[in-house]
C-alpha cells in the first residue's frame, strides 16, 4: 500500500515539474526566429479602357448619298464596335431648300443607328437657309436632344444659354459639343453671341474638369482655321486660351470642307485638329488616355 502510494507522489511530483518546465520555455523569446513579415498587396492601379466611337457629317447631300447613309447604318449595326455616333452637322446641300421633309427624313434614317447617336448644327440647315430661324426651328425639332432617343450610360449636360450644346465625362475624357456653323454670316448680333456662348460653355468646362479628365474631344461642324478665321476670334481665342491652361491633349473634330485634314494649325500644341471627310465616309475615332498621343482614327473600318 505504501509503495502504490510512493508511486503516486512520484506521478504528481513529475507532472508538476513537467508543466512548470514547458510553461518556462513557451515563456522565453527565441531571438532566432525572425518575426512574421506581413506584405501588403501593392495597389495595382485599374487600366482605363478606350473609348470608341464613329463620326459622320456633311451627309445626304443628295439621293444617292441617302442610299450610302442607309447601307452605311446597316453596315455599321452589324458591326456594333463604336459606343456613339456623332453627326458633326450639314445633313443637306446648302442650295437645296431648307423643308421640313429633309430633316424628318434625316432623322428618320439616324434614329436607326443601335447606338446613342448626336447630332450638332450645320450651316446648311441653319445659316444658309433662306429663312434661318425657320431652319433652326425644324433642327431643333427634329434633332434637338436627338441622343435621348437612345439609352445612353453617362449623364449628358447641356449649357443653360443654349440648349443645343452638350457635354459628358467617360473614362476621364470630356466630350462637347457645340452650335459652331460655317460661315455665311447671315446676322452678325446672332453669329457674335452664339461664338460667346460657345467659348464660355468650352472654357468652363475645361477649367471644372482639368483633374479629373486626361484628354477632351469638342464636335463641331465649322473649319474655324481655313474658312475665313478671322470670323471665329470671339470662339478661337478663348477656346486657345483655355486649351492652354488645360494642358492636356484636345481633339476639336468637324466637318465642313469635305477632305481628310489632320493638323495642329495652333501655338497650343495640345490641340489636334481634324477634318473629316464626311459624305459616304465614317470615320471611327479612339481616345486612348494611356497612350501620349491618344486619339488614332480609322476611315477603312465598316469595309
Amino acid at each position: 500500500m505504501k509503495r502504490s502510494l510512493d508511486y503516486t507522489v512520484f506521478r504528481i511530483v513529475f507532472l508538476w515539474l513537467f508543466l512548470v518546465i514547458a510553461a518556462s520555455c513557451g515563456s522565453k523569446s527565441d531571438d532566432s526566429v525572425p518575426p512574421i513579415e506581413v506584405i501588403e498587396e501593392e495597389e495595382v492601379e485599374e487600366s482605363i479602357p478606350p473609348v470608341v466611337f464613329t463620326a459622320i457629317g456633311d451627309v445626304p447631300y443628295d439621293d444617292e448619298q441617302r442610299t450610302d447613309l442607309i447601307n452605311m447604318v446597316t453596315a455599321h449595326n452589324a458591326q456594333n464596335k463604336s459606343e456613339f455616333i456623332i453627326h458633326v452637322g450639314d445633313i443637306k446641300r446648302g442650295a437645296d431648300p431648307c423643308d421640313e421633309t429633309v430633316y424628318e427624313d434625316v432623322s428618320t434614317i439616324l434614329k436607326g443607328f443601335d447606338m446613342p447617336t448626336f447630332v450638332v448644327l450645320g450651316d446648311n440647315e441653319f445659316n444658309t437657309c433662306a429663312d434661318p430661324d425657320q431652319g433652326l426651328e425644324f433642327w431643333n425639332q427634329y434633332f434637338l436632344h436627338f441622343n435621348e432617343n437612345w439609352q445612353f450610360a453617362h449623364t449628358v449636360l447641356y449649357q443653360t444659354e443654349r440648349a443645343e450644346n452638350f457635354s459628358w465625362v467617360e473614362n476621364k475624357v470630356l466630350f462637347v459639343g457645340i452650335n459652331l456653323v460655317g460661315i455665311p454670316v447671315h446676322d452678325q448680333e446672332e453669329w457674335d453671341e452664339r461664338l460667346a456662348d460657345d467659348a464660355k460653355w468650352v472654357s468652363q468646362l475645361l477649367e471644372e474638369h482639368k483633374e479629373d479628365t486626361e484628354a477632351t474631344v469638342i464636335f463641331a461642324q465649322a473649319n474655324i482655321v481655313n474658312l475665313e478665321p478671322d470670323k471665329f476670334n470671339i470662339f478661337t481665342d478663348v477656346f486657345r486660351a483655355a486649351s492652354a491652361t488645360y494642358a492636356k491633349p484636345i481633339l476639336y473634330l468637324h466637318g465642313d470642307g469635305h477632305f481628310w485634314i489632320e493638323n495642329r494649325p495652333w501655338a497650343e500644341k495640345n490641340i489636334l485638329r481634324v477634318q473629316i471627310v464626311g459624305g459616304s465616309e465614317a470615320a471611327q475615332v479612339t481616345v486612348d488616355t494611356s497612350k501620349e498621343n491618344p486619339f488614332s482614327f480609322d476611315s477603312s473600318f465598316l469595309e
